[in-house]
């Protein structure tokens, strides 16, 4: 058939695949070359991800699936009596052609770019409940592999059209529930830098304040809020600053640690950069001298009006 791929050095292979019912399993931390799906048809089980020195348990049940990136230990434990019904998919990259192009569907589905970019950016591994037909896309594609895994070739236009339609089911599912999850991270995240950002804060103790791992947390956070997370915190603390030299006899060496930076120095580079001019020069542009001379003279109020009472007695 004509080549209706692009050319590209990165293609999907199937590296193994099944779909099971298991009564009972558990197995130690191992880690694969193998980018790995695990879809829940029925029953629950717990699979747990190494995220540094942490590891991380994912309460799974029916309808919910986990996507777990090459080189990250993790296992699976299913309770022995409550069985475990899974679809299990294992693909790689490689530059070895096949019908299906990670850079056509980054370049043809936008959807699947973010979240493609935002794997390659993150911990490596994200778990979510099927909102749309991902769970139907990967039978359907586990499906044709049993029936002809081995005539792949001879049908390669009905695989691409499969795998691409399960690649784009589980971006759409993982997006659906980064949003959901996410936003509840974020709030926490930005709760605590908004009552901490004057203080030495740190990205670390932030993530552990949310509850997450900091490189999910800066992924997500620069997904979100299109900047990073020192980038928030500086405008913060930037915002501070403006109002401290306009509204302030502060010297600027106190303002600068009343806006959270321990030199006058970084300070002033850090403002510069955001509003393009060095402190004192914003100060002089933007002050506001407030007139609060009544000329030795005493008002009060009565019936909202103002009337003029006696002047103070000279010393």
């Amino acid at each position: 058939m004509p080549d209706i791929f692009q050319d590209s050095s990165r293609y999907f292979h199937i590296s193994a695949f099944y779909a099971l019912s298991l009564p009972y399993y558990h197995m130690e931390h191992h880690t694969h070359s193998s980018y790995e799906i695990m879809y829940i048809t029925s029953g629950s089980c717990r699979v747990f991800c190494m995220d540094e020195e942490q590891d991380m348990e994912f309460p799974l049940k029916s309808g919910q699936s986990i996507f777990i990136r090459p080189g990250i230990p993790h296992r699976l434990e299913i309770p022995d009596g409550f069985p475990c019904s899974i679809l299990n998919l294992e693909f790689s990259l490689t530059s070895e052609k096949s019908p299906v192009s990670l850079d056509l569907l980054l370049k043809k589905d936008p959807g699947f770019s973010r979240f493609w970019n935002f794997i390659a950016s993150s911990r490596g591994f994200c778990s979510g409940t099927d909102s749309r037909n991902f769970g139907y896309s990967l039978k359907d594609l586990l499906t044709f592999l049993q029936r002809s895994s081995d005539q792949i070739k001879e049908e390669e236009f009905l695989f691409f059209l499969l795998f691409g339609r399960m690649l784009t089911e589980l971006a759409f599912c993982a997006r659906s529930s980064r949003n959901t999850q996410g936003s509840v991270y974020l709030k926490k995240a930005l709760r605590y830098i908004d009552e901490h950002y004057l203080e030495d804060i740190d990205i670390p103790a932030i993530a552990a304040y949310a509850g997450i791992n900091k490189s999910y947390l800066q992924a997500l956070f620069t997904e979100k809020n299109s900047c990073t997370i020192n980038t928030y915190i500086n405008r913060k603390r930037m915002e501070q600053a403006a109002f401290l030299l306009c509204n302030s006899t502060l010297h600027i060496t106190d303002i600068a640690f009343s806006s959270g930076y321990n030199s006058r120095q970084h300070f002033a580079h850090t403002f510069e950069k955001f509003y393009h001019m060095s402190p004192s020069r914003y100060r002089s542009l933007h002050t506001r001298p407030l007139r609060s001379d009544t000329e030795k003279k005493r008002y009060h109020m009565a019936d909202g009006r103002k009337l003029e009472s006696e002047p103070f007695p000279q010393e």
